[in-house]
């Protein structure tokens, strides 16, 4: 599960911006908070299905595949609180202090509550030649093999699987899970597995696997 802390010093960035400019710290912390919702969709395979008009739009994906219990009940009401005062605070030259905390408080509350979720992760262990013969002497130019483990939400491993795929990865880099339907898709493959050099099925047939690194997302 990720830490329920916000970043080294982003609260007191918040906290000095909201005296000098009200609307910058809100469109700040509103991005912060986009950016953490993604971050959910992301290793749920739902990025693909937001469209970015709304928190409440990623809400609903978010709970449509992971356990209602997990996510806080006071969230979607704190997410419309802090939406509406932001669009206050946003279009207005001139506001209340007492708003204005309130409306910072909503936030670091939400992107608490966000980081708090538990969902799954995806960690690059190798990424590896692949053949289209089980001798391994005949290797496909267009694709390659990304060995991926499958993390629970409590840090549990779910195992190592192979994917095909034509990105560059680096090992331990924690990535999306995305796919490219409609693509390319590849038969029957083998894979030497880079720890014991046993020849393996790689797979019978797949589809590509174009999952981001966490932080380019």
């Amino acid at each position: 599960m990720p830490s329920a802390q916000l970043a080294n010093g982003f609260e007191e960035k918040i906290l000095e911006e909201i005296i000098q400019s009200p609307s910058i710290a809100m469109m700040r912390l509103s991005l912060e908070i986009d950016h953490e919702l993604r971050l959910i969709l992301a290793v749920i395979g739902r990025l693909k299905d937001y469209t970015g008009q709304s928190p409440d739009e990623a809400l609903a994906l978010i709970a449509m595949s992971i356990e209602g219990s997990a996510i806080p009940l006071e969230l979607q009401d704190t997410l419309r609180n802090f939406w509406d005062l932001r669009n206050e605070i946003v279009h207005r030259d001139s506001l209340h202090n007492g708003l204005a905390v309130r409306a910072v408080d909503y936030g670091f509350r939400i992107l608490r509550m966000l980081q708090s979720i538990p969902r799954p992760s995806y960690v690059v262990v190798a990424s590896v030649l692949v053949f289209s013969d089980k001798t391994c002497n005949v290797p496909r130019d267009d694709v390659k093999g990304v060995i991926l483990e499958s993390l629970g939400s409590k840090g549990e491993s779910h195992g190592r699987h192979i994917h095909a795929s034509r990105k560059d990865y680096l090992r331990g880099q924690s990535v999306s899970w995305e796919w490219l339907l409609g693509g390319p898709a590849w038969g029957q493959t083998w894979y030497q597995n880079p720890e014991s050099g046993e020849t393996r099925l790689a797979w019978s047939e797949a589809i590509e696997f174009i999952g981001r690194p966490l932080d380019e997302v």
